[in-house]
């Protein structure tokens, strides 16, 4: 391990199947960012399998994941897929403490996933806690630290039906709009509304995303938070699915160019920058936009929504008015058909009247 003054970075050096790799753990050269430097080096050497050769003594759990991640970050996954990992670390470390590898049975793991079903968390995230231990065991058993994965004979629980969230009608959207109106980050919500985006879709944009000219939106990239550090960060949309283009309607053409005269005159206003910054010109949290909408819902005389419910409401209706699933999905960022289904289309009372009606074998209410 060395300091590298030309990179103002901390130079780990390994040799991983007969080939030198160098890792990078960045900061100035104190005694401290050499403490994380050296912390660095022993997880990597521990999740290459560079450490450890006695096969009796198997890691703790919170050591092995957290190495484990680290050997993920130098593969080159994503900061949205490494935040995702420190959360599924912190969800089962809290529940099952650290025990060796070897003292981990499908009975206490089985035991896990209840404990989280019970807890309220969805099938689809106790799902990805399953396969992030299941690819960090099979680490584990490709460099001899366990003799079998006992995630393998694991089952998940069964699932109650998730209450999904509910529709935004018309009068309480015109509502909620009219009260944000004066509010800087009107256009933002807006922008949730009309499009359906995703929170960090929006936050995330970029002034080059926005095609005056062509009348194109250009959805590449999200703000996230950091879950080590609790600080927002730009990163790649969730999925490559998401990246999309689309048309630029002259209403939110208005509503942006509006913004944009907003933000010269705050002097915040940066070719390349920022779409929504804060009053100090940095990335918006996203708890501070639903801090914000939850005190809109309270004025506008709102029953209670999700922020997310703007997006939902987005899907339902295109889905309602045009009868054509295919373009929601594709409007909204969603490379399954059947995700934008299940998770975000609602069937309303007036739907249901209006079937009911055009079945009826009596012909009488038709038309």
């Amino acid at each position: 391990m060395r300091y590298r003054e030309d990179l103002g970075v901390y130079e780990v050096r390994l040799t991983v199947g007969g080939k030198r790799k160098s890792f990078y753990s960045p900061g100035p050269k104190s005694r401290e960012n050499a403490r994380k430097a050296e912390l660095l080096r022993r997880k990597l050497a521990l999740a290459y399998g560079l450490t450890r050769a006695d096969p009796e003594e198997p890691p703790g759990l919170l050591e092995w994941l957290e190495a484990h991640a680290e050997a993920a970050r130098a593969e080159g996954r994503r900061e949205n897929t490494l935040n995702e990992y420190a959360r599924y670390t912190r969800l089962v470390v809290d529940r099952l403490g650290s025990p060796r590898l070897d003292h981990l049975t499908p009975e206490r793991l089985e035991a896990l996933f209840r404990a989280l079903a019970q807890e309220g968390y969805s099938r689809s995230t106790v799902t990805h806690v399953r396969n992030f231990l299941h690819a960090a065991l099979e680490r584990a058993v490709r460099y001899g630290r366990l003799h079998e994965n006992p995630v393998d004979r694991t089952v998940l629980p069964r699932f109650p039906q998730r209450e999904v969230g509910r529709e935004i009608s018309e009068e309480e959207l015109r509502r909620l709009l009219e009260t944000l109106k004066t509010h800087r980050l009107y256009p933002a919500f807006y922008l949730l509304a009309a499009y359906g985006l995703r929170r960090g879709e929006v936050l995330g944009l970029l002034w080059s995303d926005i095609d005056f000219e062509n009348n194109l939106l250009h959805i590449r990239r999200a703000l996230t938070v950091n879950t080590r550090t609790g600080q927002p960060i730009l990163g790649p949309t969730k999925t490559s699915g998401s990246n999309r283009v689309l048309p630029l309607t002259e209403e939110a053409k208005e509503v942006l160019l509006a913004h944009r005269e907003r933000m010269v005159l705050e002097e915040l206003y940066q070719p390349q920058g920022l779409v929504f910054p804060s009053t100090t010109g940095n990335p918006v949290h996203p708890s501070n936009l639903r801090r914000t909408w939850l005190r809109v819902l309270k004025k506008a005389g709102v029953p209670r929504a999700r922020l997310h419910d703007l997006r939902g409401t987005f899907i339902t209706r295109v889905v309602r008015e045009t009868k054509n699933p295919k373009l929601a999905a594709a409007l909204a960022g969603h490379k399954s058909l059947a995700v934008a289904l299940q998770h975000y289309t609602r069937v309303s009372e007036e739907d249901l009247k209006q079937t009911l009606r055009h079945l009826d074998p009596l012909g009488k209410d038709k038309g």
